[in-house]
């Protein structure tokens, strides 16, 4: 479903066509690739990768004051490092680190089929969803972070829809933008696991030693790593030209 001037668009996407998308919105026209983020075929133009624990210190501990090495610390109010969760609307109100902004990128919303969301708020399955538009998500950022130099760390589920938001980012000027590279939920980590024949298999890592593989196992900020996040939903940090479906229950 797209926006529009009158109401919405509805429309069902493949994986494929999502794929399509990012890699349309965050590759074209772009110079040599200086990093492959491999796990979507997408290039990263911005300044770097972060971790989520780099992130939670620098925004949350250190309330967006940055050190900056020999430079000391970054003490410009209009400066302070901010996390823009690009992830969906239930994904955010399921959990989200503390005052990060909520700019959902590519998509704002996903309807699911009967199987419902994950405990991080993704569908399982997704029957539908509302896109997000490349020009509204970049002018609501330029809205809510008005100075170029702002240290920006973009968050999504697992590290791969925020290369994309941080290529447009990029794009348009922001000069110190930051992927958290593992994302609010991460992927299975890996590693080769002696065979009987003496062969290795490279296979997933159970890092809670419970015997079951679920997404506690995932190394991204809300499950291994541990790190805070909370689920109240402040006005200023929400999406605003979509804020009725932050009450919407599926």
């Amino acid at each position: 479903m797209m926006r529009t001037a009158t109401g919405y668009i509805w429309s069902a996407i493949t994986g494929t066509a999502m794929g399509s998308l990012m890699m349309v919105s965050a590759q074209a026209e772009e110079p040599p690739c200086p990093f492959d983020e491999n796990r979507a075929g997408l290039c990263g133009y911005y300044k770097s990768e972060i971790s989520p624990a780099e992130a939670y210190l620098h925004t949350v501990v250190q309330r967006g004051f940055v050190n900056l090495g020999s430079g000391g610390r970054l003490g410009n109010p209009l400066l302070r490092a901010v996390i823009v969760d690009v992830r969906s609307i239930p994904e955010y109100k399921a959990g989200h680190p503390e005052r990060s902004y909520n700019v959902p990128y590519p998509f704002i919303y996903q309807f699911c089929d009967e199987r419902g969301r994950h405990p991080d708020g993704a569908c399982v399955a997704r029957t539908s969803q509302i896109d997000q538009n490349d020009a509204d998500f970049l002018s609501y950022i330029q809205k809510i972070i008005p100075n170029q130099d702002t240290p920006i760390y973009l968050l999504c589920r697992t590290g791969v829809r925020s290369v994309a938001a941080g290529n447009l980012l990029t794009d348009a000027g922001y000069t110190h933008v930051r992927n958290i590279w593992e994302g609010f939920v991460g992927v299975f980590l890996t590693a080769p696991k002696l065979q009987e024949d003496g062969s290795r298999v490279i296979s997933a890592v159970d890092l809670n030693h419970d015997l079951v593989l679920d997404d506690r196992d995932k190394n991204g900020w809300r499950y291994h790593q541990g790190l805070p996040y909370e689920t109240r939903l402040l006005p200023w940090l929400m999406y605003q030209p979509m804020a009725d479906l932050y009450t919407w229950v599926d």
